[in-house]
């Protein structure tokens, strides 16, 4: 066992041991004590047992982050409606005082719920440790959003900044309150766990500073959103046209805070990066924080067929599994695909066929927006694959 599992597990048999003696007295002596001692024993009951679910959460999460088991639900998130609806709750003391100043345009790529935990760690521990004036403020910086609490207290103790985001630190003051030890471990997790970092800086009071992953948005106009449109295929006979497609179908799901996962070729993964730099946005940034996944359409091509057939066995280990993890860390997504069309212009069209069925089982088992593209020359019968499909796009 660790010493900080130890010591905690110190804390909480410590907090189990109050809440114990206090339900005995209640139950052996309860016709005898005074009201006001059965309600002081209730309260004590009350707080500890607080304390005890406290504990009992850092611990739970910390270990799931751990061994990367982290509930996480990735989505579009705009701070000024988490830091308002955390903050409304808010009472401070007589002699504490919060501000906020958040831009409009700090919304980010997250999970609200573990951003809201992040925020509320942090202002907790601004208003019982720290200076009496909170301030809590966002902006955009580039491709990241910078989430700031500060306050004007005398700062963390200099025997604690280099543990300070490691488990069971507390200074003098903390320990009255209970604390698990593990809160700035766990928001270092929970940052860590959205792409983002958190750093401290006590130069002047107690400053934390979240960075996480800016929500993309285009600075150009696109075209509109087929998402919709469910399994989508789209023909073209130019890459010019065929760009502008997929530019428009990714840098909209991008925009949404959605994941997106591409199969492409190398050259038209080329076209599309020069696409989506056109209209603003950065594939570098958005693949660095995992929002953006690609694969090798040649690659899978090439691995996808067995004995002339599409091993769906393979499918599954090679995307299905990808898909599958996706959907689990993203609140949704959505795929573009031109695996088929390599398939269909080697004249290998009952592979492009059987491919397109491995799709939509797998859609039909979990919905996601999927549009594949084929090249088709005029006058091309390409019934087979419109047959596939819920809508034909031109392209």
């Amino acid at each position: 066992m660790k010493d900080v599992d130890a010591e905690l597990i110190h804390d909480m048999q410590n907090t189990a041991t109050v809440l114990h003696e206090a339900a005995s007295q209640l139950h052996e002596n309860r016709t005898t004590l005074p009201p006001g001692v059965v309600a002081h024993l209730a309260e004590m009951m009350v707080r500890r047992s607080d304390m005890l679910v406290r504990l009992l959460a850092d611990l739970s999460t910390s270990h799931l982050a751990e061994r990367d088991e982290l509930d996480i639900s990735l989505k579009r998130v705009a701070l000024a409606d988490i830091c308002q609806e955390l903050l409304a709750e808010r009472v401070p003391g007589a002699d504490a005082h919060i501000t906020v100043d958040v831009a409009p345009d700090a919304v980010v790529v997250g999970d609200p719920v573990r951003l809201t935990q992040v925020l509320d760690n942090l202002v907790t521990n601004a208003l019982r440790y720290g200076g009496p004036n909170v301030h809590v403020s966002a902006a955009r910086a580039g491709s990241s959003v910078r989430l700031t609490v500060s306050d004007d207290g005398a700062g963390v103790p200099q025997d604690l900044v280099d543990s300070l985001f490691q488990a069971y630190v507390h200074g003098k003051a903390s320990r009255s309150h209970g604390g698990s030890g593990l809160g700035l471990l766990i928001v270092r997790q929970l940052c860590e766990a959205m792409s983002g970092t958190i750093e401290y800086d006590g130069t002047q009071g107690t400053r934390f500073t979240v960075t996480l992953p800016a929500l993309p948005v285009p600075t150009a106009e696109i075209g509109a959103d087929v998402s919709g449109a469910g399994h989508s295929v789209a023909f073209w006979h130019t890459e010019d046209r065929l760009t502008e497609s997929v530019v428009s179908y990714v840098a909209n799901g991008l925009a949404e805070g959605e994941a997106v996962l591409v199969a492409a070729t190398p050259d038209h993964l080329r076209l599309l990066e020069k696409g989506l730099g056109a209209v603003g946005i950065d594939l570098a940034a958005v693949t660095a924080t995992g929002q953006f996944m690609l694969f090798d359409a040649h690659a899978l091509h090439d691995e996808l067929p067995a004995f002339h057939h599409i091993d769906r066995e393979r499918f599954d280990a090679l995307i299905g599994k990808q898909i599958e993890q996706v959907s689990s860390r993203w609140r949704s997504f959505r795929v573009y695909g031109e695996i088929v069309d390599l398939y269909w212009r080697r004249s290998e069209a009952n592979l492009a066929l059987e491919l397109e069925a491995c799709w939509n089982e797998l859609r039909a088992r979990s919905p996601f927006p999927l549009l594949c593209s084929y090249e088709v020359v005029p006058g091309e019968n390409a019934s087979p694959i419109c047959a596939c499909h819920e809508t034909v796009l031109a392209a």
